[in-house]
């Protein structure tokens, strides 16, 4: 697994300034289970969804046949880690039956342990990253291959000698920043290695 451990190395390494919140990331499914009893079905009903839930978020960040293969091997309680919230919507419970829409938070530092234990190759920054408070500018990119885009656009980082750090990811949607007096340079690198850069409100898009 060296890329991903190149790709995860790249992604926390930043300019040492505060600390960012580890990455949540939400996700919503509906069960309909029955059982033998109402407390039955609904403990099923969780841990057919928090499954659910783990492998269809979590595969905008990993590979996910490895990611769906190491859910499916591994306990509701080691699934349940991950974690950092839940709620319920539109509950229904019968003597035998429960009926939800179910959330679930998952936790990035979390998942990126988890994944990493089950040698499943991903991108998840870790929340060790620090960016710079003041002086920065915002990039915004939608990574249409995740993994392999997210590892040229490092590369094309690396290779200009520069450092960012990223500050919001919301499904392949990734927010990171680098200190102003860099901005040009690494505009001109992005370009240079194959990708567009528009100037925009409050930063710039980036896109291949």
């Amino acid at each position: 697994m060296r890329l991903n451990k190149w790709i995860c190395a790249f992604a926390v390494s930043m300019l040492a300034v505060s600390s960012v919140n580890a990455v949540e990331i939400t996700g919503t499914t509906s069960v309909n289970v029955t059982a033998d009893t109402a407390a039955a079905a609904k403990s099923k009903a969780f841990n057919s969804a928090r499954r659910d839930v783990i492998v269809r978020e979590l595969k905008n960040y990993a590979n996910p046949e490895q990611l769906s293969a190491a859910v499916q091997n591994s306990s509701n309680e080691e699934l349940m880690n991950m974690i950092s919230s839940s709620s319920i919507d539109s509950e229904r419970v019968s003597d035998t039956t429960y009926t939800a829409n179910i959330s679930f938070v998952i936790d990035g530092d979390a998942a990126r342990s988890f994944m990493e234990k089950y040698s499943v190759q991903n991108w998840l920054p870790s929340s060790n990253a620090v960016i710079p408070v003041e002086n920065h500018v915002v990039f915004n990119i939608t990574l249409l291959r995740p993994m392999t885009d997210w590892a040229d656009l490092n590369a094309a980082v690396r290779n200009a000698g520069l450092d960012l750090a990223t500050t919001k990811i919301t499904g392949n949607n990734v927010s990171f920043v680098v200190v102003d007096k860099d901005a040009s340079k690494l505009i001109r690198a992005l370009r240079e290695n194959g990708w567009g850069v528009q100037s925009v409100t409050g930063g710039y898009r980036i896109w291949r």
